[in-house]
């Protein structure tokens, strides 16, 4: 994956970039590489800071979903920046034990439906949002539970 942005600087044009690939993700500022880390074992979770003349920018990754902040506004949006440190821990805890209790549980199918769910999870901890996160844990559990509980039922009427 790749995304390039044209930000101007105090009158001067500067290129931010994101790659991923073989070693990781980096991001390039004009050219020159920087090797960014994921916050998060589970989802991709990058948040790094550039400061080009005293102008703040953020590369914002979640996900599949990479997004440029400048002076805390995302560009193209025009959102507030919201720095993935406020994200309450309650989301990463349920984000794990989703991916990995679905894992044990159900397998593969489990464990992607847990991902999905870790999403809104972060979504919704970002916004603020913590009954939903719980409630949304809830709803990711019932359905990863009932997966398994078909699953078992249909290998002892079908005996595979």
């Amino acid at each position: 994956m790749k995304k390039t942005w044209d930000v101007n600087v105090n009158g001067v044009a500067h290129t931010i970039e994101y790659k991923t690939g073989f070693g990781g993700a980096k991001i390039l500022v004009n050219g020159v590489s920087y090797k960014a880390k994921s916050k998060n074992w589970w989802i991709v979770m990058i948040d790094y800071p550039v400061v080009i003349d005293g102008t703040e920018l953020r590369v914002v990754v979640i996900g599949n979903k990479v997004r440029l902040a400048v002076n805390g506004i995302y560009q193209g949006s025009g959102e507030a920046y919201v720095p993935l440190n406020k994200m309450p821990a309650l989301s990463n805890v349920f984000l794990g034990i989703s991916c990995l209790g679905g894992a044990i549980m159900g397998g593969w199918l489990c464990l992607i439906i847990g991902l999905l769910f870790g999403f809104l999870y972060i979504k919704l901890g970002l916004e603020g949002k913590i009954k939903n996160v719980v409630v949304m844990f809830v709803i990711c559990t019932i359905v990863q539970i009932l997966y398994c509980a078909v699953v078992i039922w249909l290998r002892q009427q079908i005996g595979i």
